[in-house]
């Protein structure tokens, strides 16, 4: 227990000490509104996770198009929503982010697709192999913070390049029980 928190359940004036609010209990019960995390507490015992998957269909124009992924709502908590291309987080914490995707094409040499995931600030390229592309990764995203994914296709003129994607995020717990192994 901490030194501000004992001082509270004493009955102390805590005060002086809410401006910092560099401590847990403080961002949680802070009645001044010093960062995000203050306008609403986090709350580690309800899931946060989302999936969106969709179609895209890109017509080649002999040069690179870029594209955000379209998704649609598969299945989000409360504590994620969708975005145009993406998912937005509502609670901070650990993620792991699980991108999957398969293309085809009218062509008789594929196109190239390269897909670039933003996941709150972080970039990562992912290059598909024999039409596939795979990625998964773990990263801290705090409040707000989006996961995006576009595609760039490099084709010629009048060609359809299909794509189907599936984006899904999942706060790791921070906070483990007996029985969570059960």
């Amino acid at each position: 227990m901490s030194y501000y928190y004992k001082k509270y359940l004493k009955g102390s004036s805590d005060d002086e000490y809410r401006h910092h609010c560099d401590n847990d209990w403080h961002k949680h019960h802070c009645n001044r509104h010093c960062d995000d995390d203050c306008e609403r507490p986090d709350f580690d015992d309800r899931p946060a996770f989302g999936t969106v998957t969709g179609t895209t269909t890109v017509v080649g124009t002999g040069a690179a198009v870029t594209t955000p992924l379209t998704l649609n709502l598969l299945s989000p908590s409360e504590n994620v929503r969708v975005v145009s291309g993406g998912l937005e987080v509502l609670e901070r914490g650990e993620y792991f982010i699980s991108f999957t995707s398969f293309f085809t094409s009218n062509a008789a040499v594929p196109p190239t697709v390269t897909y670039t995931i933003n996941v709150g600030g972080f970039t990562q390229t992912i290059t598909p192999t024999a039409g596939t592309a795979t990625a998964s990764f773990l990263r801290y995203l705090r409040r707000g913070d989006t996961v995006t994914v576009t595609a760039t296709v490099t084709a010629a003129a009048g060609t359809i390049t299909t794509i189907n994607a599936t984006l899904s995020v999942a706060k790791v717990s921070s906070r483990f029980s007996e029985k969570d192994f059960y």
